[in-house]
């Protein structure tokens, strides 16, 4: 009952969340010579970021990225578990977006649930149908392999930042820098204090080909 009574104070607020979103983002052009964009981030802020959520952009639809982006196309993007949401179809759209509004020299940072991790809780957890918050609503288990091919598909290359492989080897070289950051991460999330990595996201940097 409180789940559904949010949801409809939530939609009687998009609107005005919209058009707020919409002030900030004159601003943010006005101020910022980059385009440094942040999508399913929500209430996310980072300095020199611009957050969205799906209210105020919703990456799988051209119109959007066209209200946006027409006149200043995007240097960066940051998506941190975003893209386990998205239906394949979905997917499709939204790397044509990207790679019709993105300067040249984009960088799109992406982190999602590693379907290589040892461990057979995570996997339960982050599947989808799994047992974890949010995957009820997942269509996509990726690991490095799948989705560096999705995104080859659509033109671009990928830098592997984080990730486990087909024989459970964890790999990371993934840093706090000026691409994105991401908080579940081996660095950053802190079931990971003891050193061992017990919570780790699959995280690869893509840039045009």
């Amino acid at each position: 009952m409180y789940k559904k009574f949010k949801q409809f104070i939530y939609r009687r607020l998009i609107p005005t969340i919209k058009f707020y979103k919409h002030m900030m983002w004159l601003l943010y052009l006005a101020t910022h010579k980059e385009i440094n964009l942040v999508v399913g981030g929500g209430p996310t802020k980072f300095k020199g970021w611009f957050s969205t959520d799906i209210s105020t952009l919703d990456i799988t639809k051209k119109s959007d990225f066209e209200k946006y982006f027409k006149k200043k196309k995007i240097n960066r993007v940051l998506a941190e578990h975003v893209l386990e949401h998205l239906t394949n179809e979905e997917l499709d759209r939204m790397l044509k977006n990207l790679g019709e509004y993105s300067d040249k020299t984009v960088n799109i940072r992406v982190a999602v649930p590693d379907g290589f991790h040892r461990d057979e809780k995570y996997i339960d957890a982050v599947k989808p149908g799994g047992t974890g918050a949010g995957s009820d609503d997942h269509n996509n288990l990726f690991t490095y392999n799948s989705l560096s091919d999705l995104f080859t598909r659509h033109g671009f290359k990928a830098n592997l930042l984080e990730y486990w492989d087909e024989k459970k080897r964890f790999n990371t070289k993934y840093e706090n820098d000026n691409k994105g950051y991401i908080s579940r991460s081996f660095i950053n999330d802190d079931r990971n204090k003891s050193g061992e990595p017990v919570y780790t996201s699959l995280i690869i940097d893509f840039t045009k080909e």
